[in-house]
């Protein structure tokens, strides 16, 4: 018996000891497949042995060509075995290298019994001897097989399939011991890809060699996996400590919750089962024991709310960043709940072994008290449009004094001209031109008051600031007139539209104006200013209204409800008009205008990014 012989003899009774040992630590861990793999891996390698040392001692053709045939099987089950191992310990990218590789090979083992006496060789035309270790070893010479190319391809794409897991190792984080198994495995495969190839298609004289290769590589994984079992050890070890620990963690906890009144659990990404302490039961009205399921939780949500829940539940188990939801829960009395849930995600990117785990609270009480203040912001606004109206009813007396008594002139004048003996009809023309023009004015200031007072929920639409300025000083004249103020108007030019209620808007304006004209009625005649002014920025567009007044006494105050400085006064105009700015994405300021008197500037987004 030669050297070689005995070489591959023990080659394959340690193989098949090896593969025993890993067979027996996969039936005893039925999840570790890696161990699996690699049993498989050492079985093929006995098999590699076995039909190598039949074709280095086979004295025929035939008897060659029947070995090399059958030499394919254990290839591609040590091939397919590789394959897996390299996809469980790297973990690639790109999964299909290893599928398309695996299906060239098993296509190549079907062609090694269905075309030519084998894979390799079309035709098989003798055999030569040559010395190998002091051992005379047979070597094929015959016609290569043109199907041999998809056996060799598939080696090609395991060498990128092998790059590829050894990237994304590294891209992970794994270090230097991912790239160095997968740099090793690349090497060895380079290897035999390099010899078959120059022995099949006759560049070199030389017998197949690739049992100690597929040696080598049981030896690389084996080491690889045999390296992380003290790991595993001690992690198992930590874990252990962990839980001792976590009894104490879950008791601390469990406190914690029960004084912030507060509801803990935890959702299953693969499973759907929820994991919850007796609070978050109780706070959506389920069962105190029993398991728990997603759909129990979604069962209980108010149905306006359960559709966008459910959808963010399932965006929050992709994602390792925090979310918040509000939403409503049904009593069993019918009536409903508020409730906000904190959460986030955490586990492997795979989405396979991923919880998303969160707190859940009771606000009621809170969004009752929301609603309520909204109710109250809503009657203030009402009644400020109440005093607003009060405070206009004089100007609008004016205003419509002024278009009646056009209509009256007009209409003796008309009167007039009938009575006559040859009536000019192109001047009674215009005569009832002018009285239509005065007529509708009278209608549009009603129906302004009527709007003013009587408006509902504010509905948005383009506003165009400049011109909403013109009509409310337009409105205000006959009162700025009679108070004697010379007003400064200064618009910038292309101001962009804002989304806005433009009774409300003309409302803020209104109210603004009327507090300026107040606070320089007590100048003497001809010192009555005030200016406004309008421009775009940054934040949006910015409207100013200055005055050369009194000044303000307290600027903090101002917009405080129910502090006035005017006899008579309810103390509402400054406080709606900053709810009204609030309502809109908006804000208002006051500020003292040098040497005397006051500016208050409101800004609004243009565009419209109402809040």
């Amino acid at each position: 018996m030669g050297w070689i012989t005995i070489l591959y003899v023990i080659i394959g009774t340690l193989s098949a000891t090896i593969a025993g040992l890993y067979l027996g630590a996969w039936l005893v861990q039925r999840e570790a497949w890696s161990y699996l793999m690699l049993a498989v891996l050492e079985v093929s390698i006995v098999g590699v042995a076995g039909t190598e040392l039949w074709m280095m001692h086979a004295q025929t053709p035939m008897d060659y060509a029947t070995a090399l045939r059958w030499f394919q099987v254990p290839i591609w089950s040590g091939f397919v075995a590789l394959v897996g191992l390299v996809y469980l310990r790297l973990r690639p990218r790109f999964l299909v290298l290893g599928w398309l590789a695996v299906a060239l090979r098993t296509l190549a083992l079907a062609a090694a019994f269905g075309s030519g006496p084998n894979l390799n060789y079309a035709a098989l035309t003798g055999i030569e001897r040559v010395s190998l270790l002091g051992e005379p070893v047979a070597i094929a010479i015959g016609v290569p097989n043109p199907w041999m190319a998809v056996g060799q391809a598939s080696l090609v794409l395991a060498m990128l399939f092998i790059i590829d897991c050894g990237i994304s190792a590294w891209r992970r984080g794994e270090g230097a011991r991912s790239l160095a198994l997968a740099s090793a495995l690349l090497v060895i495969v380079l290897i035999g890809t390099v010899q078959v190839v120059s022995v099949f298609w006759g560049f070199v004289r030389m017998p197949i060699l690739i049992t100690p290769l597929f040696l080598l590589l049981a030896l690389v994984i084996g080491a690889e996996l045999s390296l992380g079992l003290p790991r595993a050890a001690r992690a198992e070890r930590d874990l252990r400590l962990k839980d001792a620990a976590l009894g104490l963690s879950e008791q601390r906890l469990s406190l914690a919750a029960e004084a912030a009144d507060v509801g803990f659990w935890s959702l299953d990404a693969r499973s759907k089962a929820v994991s919850a302490t007796p609070k978050t039961r109780e706070l959506f009205g389920l069962a105190p024991d029993g398991e728990l399921a997603l759909a129990d939780f979604l069962k209980q949500v108010h149905p306006r709310d359960r559709a966008c829940l459910e959808q963010l539940v399932e965006a929050a188990l992709g994602t390792n960043e925090r979310y918040r939801a509000e939403f409503r829960v049904l009593d069993a009395d019918g009536g409903t709940r508020w409730l906000a849930s904190l959460g986030r995600g955490v586990g492997e990117s795979d989405g396979t072994s991923r919880t998303l785990m969160g707190v859940s609270v009771d606000i009621t009480a809170r969004m009752d008290q929301f609603d309520n203040i909204c109710r109250q912001r809503t009657r203030l606004e009402r009644l400020s449009r109440a005093e607003t109206a009060a405070e206009l009813s004089a100007a609008l007396a004016h205003e419509l004094n002024q278009p009646l008594g056009t209509i009256l002139a007009n209409a003796e004048a008309a009167q007039a001209l009938l009575n006559g003996d040859s009536p000019d009809l192109d001047e009674l023309r215009e005569i009832l031109a002018d009285i239509a023009s005065a007529d509708h004015r009278a209608a549009e200031v009603i129906r302004h008051l009527r709007a003013l007072v009587d408006r509902g929920e504010p509905q948005r639409e383009p506003l165009r600031l400049d011109d909403a300025i013109v009509r409310v000083l337009e409105l205000l004249g006959n009162e700025i007139d009679d108070l004697g103020v010379r007003v400064d108007l200064s618009l910038s030019p292309g101001l962009p539209p804002v989304q806005a209620d433009r009774i409300l808007i003309e409302q803020v304006l209104v109210n603004l104006v009327d507090n300026a004209c107040a606070a320089v009625a007590e100048n003497p005649a001809g010192q009555r200013r005030i200016s406004v002014t309008a421009r775009a920025d940054a934040q949006g567009i910015t409207v100013a209204i200055a005055d050369n007044g009194c000044g303000l006494p307290d600027p903090q105050r101002i917009f405080d409800a129910l502090y006035t400085t005017k006899p008579g006064g309810l103390g509402l105009g400054l406080a709606i008009v900053r709810s009204i700015l609030s309502s809109h994405g908006g804000r208002v300021w006051a500020e003292p205008t040098p040497p005397r008197g006051a500016t208050i500037a409101f800004s609004l987004p243009s565009g419209g990014a109402a809040s």
